[in-house]
């Protein structure tokens, strides 16, 4: 929102010059990595495809726009698109084969890791008078190797079907922030001291997918989306960080 035109330049400017390069070399499928931001304020949940698109900030804007320019593309050139809107991605390979945790994080779950490990003093949350179970803010997370699944499942649909898709990627299942904070000091062993701050504007109460569409059109479920199975991938690095 401060700088709009990095995110103009590196998603909208950037899909167009790599939509007339696959033109030019006439490559036919492409996979976009969209977001649930394209939908903005819920106007209810679980969320499914079908929901309005109003993004209420500017990347969400960006990547609706992509969205549009591949419709465009497929209509005109005959290019063939999946794009998968992920809710909120999380988690590390189960494999270990990442060598350390993200830098300069600012999402939820690794500020949290970074606080059990004591990289961080606390965890702010942002509003706790939201209508939810404990009234902190509730998000569905999405393990980044089912996401890596979907990826597959979509290419090998496009390649065989040779249709557009447009679905969404989430478990159906949200997490409350108090939830994920009690959930990982299970994991670690930890104590992770928490502040509670004033909310973020345009944080929604609730943000779950409806993704029965990746089900029945990708045959795709999610394996390592539970949040226990998440946050242990995570600490896995963050209590050995630079160690597989």
């Amino acid at each position: 929102m401060i700088n709009p035109g990095s995110f103009a330049k590196q998603n909208i400017t950037g899909s167009i010059n790599i939509l007339n390069a696959m033109v030019s070399h006439g490559v036919k499928n492409i996979i976009f990595s969209s977001t649930a931001a394209v939908y903005g304020y819920p106007g209810y949940n679980p969320i499914d495809e079908n929901h309005p698109t109003i993004p209420i900030n500017f990347y969400g804007f960006t990547k609706l726009e992509i969205e549009r320019l591949l419709q465009w593309y497929s209509q005109l050139k005959d290019i063939r698109f999946a794009a998968l809107r992920y809710f909120n991605a999380a988690g590390y390979d189960p494999k270990g084969r990442i060598a350390e945790p993200e830098r300069n994080c600012a999402n939820l779950l690794p500020i949290v890791l970074e606080t059990a490990a004591g990289i961080r003093e606390k965890v702010q949350v942002f509003g706790n008078d939201y209508e939810t179970s404990d009234g902190t803010g509730v998000r569905d997370y999405i393990h980044v190797t089912d996401l890596a699944a979907a990826h597959i499942k979509a290419m090998n649909y496009l390649t065989e079907n040779k249709a557009d898709i447009t679905i969404n990627l989430g478990t159906g299942i949200g997490y409350t922030v108090m939830d994920v904070i009690h959930s990982a000091e299970k994991v670690t062993g930890k104590t992770i001291p928490y502040h509670v701050a004033e909310r973020r504007p345009g944080d929604p109460d609730e943000l779950i997918a409806l993704s029965s569409g990746a089900y029945q059109i990708l045959d795709w479920a999610p394996g390592y989306s539970d949040l226990e199975t998440i946050l242990q991938t995570m600490w896995a690095l963050y209590r050995t960080p630079g160690q597989t």
